[in-house]
């Protein structure tokens, strides 16, 4: 397995375009939410395929049912539990 780590949203996006397997997406980026990077990978052709899970510290329920409806395949809270991520990790991408 390979990481590609972007520094911001922007990046992050360019990045998307090697069409990665799985995207983890944190929410709070320094130049826009993690909401607009989620929506722009779900609106780009060449992307909206790419499973996206997010991570954040914020479990409001409202907003992971918005970003599951959204497009998102998951929502993970942080800290994370590695035994657990790496599971899903296995999971998502067979």
């Amino acid at each position: 397995m390979k990481l590609l780590w972007a520094e911001n949203g922007s990046n992050g996006l360019v990045m998307a375009q090697q069409r990665p397997n799985i995207i983890l997406l944190d929410l709070q980026l320094s130049d826009m939410h993690g909401y607009e990077v989620l929506k722009q990978l779900k609106q780009d052709e060449s992307t909206c395929n790419i499973p996206v899970v997010i991570l954040s510290a914020d479990a409001n329920p409202r907003q992971i049912k918005y970003l599951l409806d959204a497009g998102a395949l998951d929502f993970l809270t942080k800290p994370l539990n590695l035994s657990e991520f790496v599971q899903n990790i296995r999971a998502w991408l067979m």
